[in-house]
C-alpha cells in the first residue's frame, strides 16, 4: 500500500526495466551510462534486447572523423539506447557526459553537445533527456552552461553541502547526494565529527531509525541541501540515493526524489498505509488515507538554520575550502570509478563487433 506517497516525491528505481520492480511500479525515469551499457554487452538476453542500438552506433558516420572515435561511439549508443528507454517511461533519462573530462569543463561540453546532437538525430526533444555530471568544480560550471542553454544537468557523486549549494547556484535541475556512501565513509573514519548541529541529528536519527548519537551525515545531508534548495535555490531538486532500508527512506519523506533499489522498494510496497505508504511511493500528508505527515516540508525548511557561510556565492576557492575530507576523498574516488568504467567500455564495444568492418 503505497498512495499517500505519491502526492510529495517521486521514488525512481535504481534499477532499469526491471520486470520485478514494475511488478511494483512501473519506472517513470532510467538511467543511461557507461556501465549500464557494459552491463548489456556482457549480458546475452539484455545484449539482445539492445544489439541493434548498440552496434549501430559502432558504424555510425558521424564520428569517423572524431579525434576520439570510439568515446564518440559509445555516446553515440547511450543516445540510442536512452532513446530506446524513453519508450517505456514518462519522465526523463538521465545521461552520462563523458566522466574522463570530469574537470575539464570545455570537454564536459564537447561531450554534453554530442550527446543532446545524438539524441536529436533519433527523434528525442533535449526536454526529455538531463545530462549527468560529476559534481567537480568543472562540472558545476559546465551545467551552469548547458542550463542557460535549455539544457537540463543532474549533479552526481555529491557528499558536500559546498557541492550541492554550488551546483543550486549555477541553476542545476537536479542534484543527487548519496546518503549510503556518505555514512560508509564516516564509519571507517570514526573519529571525523559527522555534523556540527548535534540537535537535528539526534531528531533525524530517531525518525531514520537509529538510535540517539548514531548520526547518519547522509541523511542529514539530503535534508540540508533540500532545506537549502526550497529556501534559496526552488528550481534545483533533491534526489536522495543510496538509501539502503525502509527507514531511510521514511526519513526523507517529502524529498523531491528518492533513488531506491529492488529490496527497499518492495519494503515500501508492503509497509502499513499508518507507515506513510500506500500505492504510490510518494510521500503524503496526515490529512488522508491514514498516512503519517511528510518530514521534509516548507515549514521545516523555515526552520533550518544556515550560517552566513553557507549561504555565500561560491567561487572555486571557497569549494574546494568547503568540500572536506568526504567531500573530497568520495568525489574523488567517484570520479576515478567513472572514468575506470569508461575506459573499460571501449574494448568492449570495440571488440564485439571485430572484423566486422
Amino acid at each position: 500500500m503505497l498512495n499517500t506517497y505519491r502526492a510529495h516525491l517521486q521514488v525512481v528505481p535504481d534499477v532499469l526495466l526491471s520486470q520485478t520492480l514494475q511488478d511494483v511500479e512501473k519506472p517513470t525515469a532510467a538511467t543511461s551510462s557507461r556501465s549500464v551499457l557494459q552491463g548489456m554487452i556482457s549480458n546475452p538476453a539484455a545484449f539482445l534486447r539492445y544489439k541493434f542500438a548498440i552496434e549501430q552506433a559502432r558504424y555510425y558516420d558521424g564520428c569517423k572523423n572524431e579525434s576520439d572515435k570510439v568515446g564518440c561511439q559509445i555516446e553515440k549508443a547511450l543516445a540510442n539506447v536512452g532513446a530506446l528507454f524513453i519508450e517505456n517511461i514518462s519522465g526523463k533519462v538521465s545521461t552520462e557526459v563523458d566522466p574522463r573530462g570530469a574537470n575539464d569543463t570545455s570537454k564536459l561540453l564537447g561531450s554534453a553537445h554530442r550527446l543532446i546532437k545524438f539524441y536529436s538525430e533519433v527523434g528525442v526533444p533535449k526536454d526529455r533527456v538531463l545530462l549527468r555530471i560529476p559534481a567537480t568544480w568543472a562540472g558545476i560550471q559546465a551545467a551552469k552552461t548547458l542550463e542557460n542553454e535549455g539544457i537540463a544537468t543532474h549533479l552526481t557523486l555529491i557528499y558536500s553541502f559546498a557541492q550541492g549549494a554550488a551546483a543550486a547556484q549555477a541553476g542545476v535541475s537536479v542534484v543527487q547526494p548519496n546518503a549510503g556512501r556518505l555514512l560508509d565513509w564516516y564509519n571507517k573514519n570514526p573519529g571525523v565529527i559527522r555534523d556540527r548541529n548535534a540537535p537535528r541529528e539526534a531528531h533525524t536519527m530517531a525518525v531514520a531509525g537509529y538510535g540517539a548519537g548514531e548520526a547518519h551525515p547522509g541523511l542529514m545531508l539530503a535534508e540540508k541541501l533540500w532545506s537549502y534548495c526550497q529556501l534559496y535555490h526552488p528550481k534545483t531538486k533533491v534526489m536522495a540515493s543510496g538509501l539502503r532500508n525502509k527507514q531511510e527512506a521514511l526519513s526523507l519523506a517529502g524529498c523531491d526524489y528518492l533513488v531506491v533499489g529492488p529490496k527497499v522498494l518492495k519494503e515500501l510496497n508492503q509497509a502499513p498505509t499508518l507507515e506513510g505508504y500506500n500505492d504510490g511511493l510518494h510521500a503524503g500528508s496526515s490529512g488522508g488515507g491514514g498516512g503519517v505527515a511528510h518530514r521534509l516540508s516548507s515549514s521545516f525548511a523555515k526552520k533550518y538554520e544556515f550560517d552566513s557561510g553557507e549561504i555565500r556565492q561560491y567561487d572555486q576557492q571557497l569549494f574546494e575550502d568547503q568540500l572536506g575530507m568526504a567531500g573530497r576523498e568520495l568525489l574523488a574516488e567517484g570520479v576515478a570509478r567513472l572514468v575506470e568504467d569508461a575506459e573499460r567500455l571501449g574494448p568492449y564495444l570495440t571488440s564485439m563487433t571485430a572484423g566486422q568492418e
